[in-house]
């Protein structure tokens, strides 16, 4: 072969090979996830070897599903939390764009819902939170459940539903290991995420008696806003004036408590006593000061981490179930030309001078979770209950 011919075939092959990395759709949004990283990652330095390595990956990709695992994994690389790819279409795009609806300026978010969380394991898909009053719950689905099939065909994820909105859908569920399937009929919704956890935020909150006291209870799935810790503060004024402690329930969901949460607990607000002219008393306090019991697992994360780690440290708080996730750093979203969405750390956070990032928040009281085949039982909350109760001092 002359030297000619040779450099002709090489240069083909060059063209070639440009004309292909430029054709592919996928080219594009991988180099906006590379530019992100290069210039908002927390860690300066990782990121441009990052971004180095991984410049062009997209154009290798063969399709959306191919992209998004190529991403996921070239991401997971940076070993760092709220650091993740959101495709459109999927719960996590859904609930990350309700958290921040107001700073990508969308007009509306909805999804479609059955009202319970979902957690996929190497087992399959099972139950994690029924939402009190949701159409889970009145269909009688119940923490533990594993989820088999809809409407005969295999689960994949609740984002999947959307044919099937404002439907009654048949799902197969195993509530037992080898026992006989269940049918539940289930009407799936369309649902703003964050308003979904507000409604089940507000319908959780009950008073349980409990080994002779009065234990509140309240679930906060989500503690991104300040609607999720009004709603708080509203029950602990109110529903859970004549309560003897309180039980609050951190796990799974998704972060964002404010540090002003922890004014809500501040003994340093002094109590006060009002006196009427018929000399009857009547004790109240601004703050709570009452035991508190965080419930976390290894799925609370961010904010809920900041709260648990101060509170347990100035001793506000006994913390009951499992070490925290240890992901704190900040993160923001930042959409990408496909709509798809790309959850990036930008920012360290130290906490009284230390980093929980990888680390977490340790537990007083462990309690292992027993989450598959549960059939509605919650030994984690069971237990916050009792040690609520016991941390209420004798009259």
């Amino acid at each position: 072969m002359s030297k000619r011919l040779y450099l002709r075939i090489l240069l083909a092959m060059v063209l070639l090979a440009t004309s292909a990395h430029a054709a592919s759709p996928f080219l594009k949004p991988g180099d906006e996830v590379v530019d992100h990283v290069r210039s908002r990652f927390y860690d300066a330095k990782r990121g441009e070897a990052w971004a180095s390595k991984h410049q062009g990956y997209g154009a290798s990709a063969t399709n959306a599903d191919d992209f998004a695992r190529r991403t996921q994994a070239a991401l997971a690389e940076l070993n760092a939390s709220h650091t993740v790819f959101y495709p459109r279409g999927t719960t996590g795009h859904a609930d990350l764009s309700a958290i921040f609806q107001r700073h990508l300026k969308l007009p509306k978010v909805e999804a479609p819902s059955i009202g319970a969380d979902i957690q996929e394991t190497s087992q399959g898909f099972f139950v994690r939170h029924v939402f009190a009053h949701g159409p889970a719950a009145k269909a009688g689905l119940l923490r533990g459940d594993r989820l088999l099939s809809v409407e005969g065909k295999p689960f994949t994820s609740v984002a999947s539903l959307t044919q099937r909105v404002n439907k009654p859908t048949r799902f197969t569920i195993e509530r037992t290991l080898g026992a006989q399937p269940i049918v539940l009929t289930i009407t799936p919704r369309l649902v703003n995420p964050k308003a979904e956890w507000l409604d089940a935020q507000h319908a959780s909150t009950r008073v349980i008696d409990h080994q002779g006291r009065r234990v509140a209870y309240q679930q906060l799935y989500s503690c991104a806003g300040p609607e999720h810790q009004q709603k708080l503060q509203d029950a602990l004024s109110d529903d859970f004036a004549q309560a003897d402690a309180v039980v609050i329930d951190f796990r799974d969901g998704w972060g964002g408590c404010n540090p002003t949460f922890l004014n809500l607990f501040n003994r340093a607000v002094p109590r006060f006593v009002g006196i009427g002219r018929d000399g009857r008393r009547n004790a109240w306090s601004a703050t709570w000061q009452k035991p508190v019991v965080l419930l976390v697992n290894g799925n609370s994360r961010s904010g809920k981490e900041i709260v648990a780690f101060t509170m347990k440290r100035l001793g506000l708080a006994t913390l009951v179930g499992q070490r925290t996730a240890g992901a704190v750093l900040a993160g923001t979203p930042l959409r990408l030309s496909t709509g798809d969405l790309l959850y990036l750390a930008v920012e360290a956070v130290e906490v009284e001078g230390v980093l929980l990032e990888g680390v977490g928040v340790p537990v007083d009281v462990e309690v292992p979770d027993t989450l598959p085949y549960a059939s509605g039982k919650d030994p984690q909350l069971d237990k916050a209950l009792d040690v609520a109760a016991t941390a209420v001092p004798s009259p």
